[in-house]
């Protein structure tokens, strides 16, 4: 058994509500560094962020982790994306979406998720699932379809601003 079984092990031996189910989740996570790709790693933490029934600190754990190590295996990828996306969609706590949210910047060139995030940062009712997703869609960089949302953004008043300085980061001026 390897360390990843046994964090594993170790994870699914604790109470639900066990502050230990988090720490054993960026354990996991810290796997990552060193084997990027570990599919027993990516495949756990895929889960415990879509499940909506663990606890909102283990499932902001595995997002986070998810956001700073994107598996690059294509189906692993996929998987990871979809959870993440479920999750901001989803009825969760709305600490779980707002880190969700900023976890689909690096599955943004995927249409579906692109859509989801122009749709969160252009309306969802969480203010805070609308700044994660801006920031997401920073951190995914310029494409036409980025830059389309962020000049749809530039007249908000809470986000104008910051839409406004991204466009400009990436030389797109907003328009006026």
């Amino acid at each position: 058994m390897d360390r990843t079984e046994s964090l594993i092990d170790a994870f699914h031996a604790q109470p639900a509500e066990s502050d230990r189910r988090r720490e054993l989740v960026a354990g996991i996570a810290g796997i990552l560094t060193d084997r990027p790709d570990h599919p027993a790693a990516l495949t756990f933490l895929t889960s415990v962020a879509a499940d909506t029934e663990e606890c909102d600190l283990a499932r902001v754990e595995a997002t986070t982790a998810l956001r700073l190590s994107p598996p690059t295996d294509g189906a692993q990828r996929e998987r990871a994306a979809r959870a993440l996306l479920a999750v901001m969609r989803g009825p969760d706590d709305d600490l779980v979406r707002q880190y969700a949210a900023m976890a689909l910047g690096p599955y943004a060139d995927d249409p579906e998720i692109h859509d989801a995030m122009a749709a969160a940062v252009l309306g969802d009712e969480d203010p805070l699932v609308r700044d994660n997703a801006l920031a997401a869609l920073s951190h995914a960089g310029p494409s036409d379809g980025r830059a389309d949302v962020l000049h749809r953004l530039a007249d908000d008043r809470t986000l104008g601003r910051e839409a406004a300085r991204i466009l400009a980061s990436w030389g797109r001026e907003p328009a006026l």
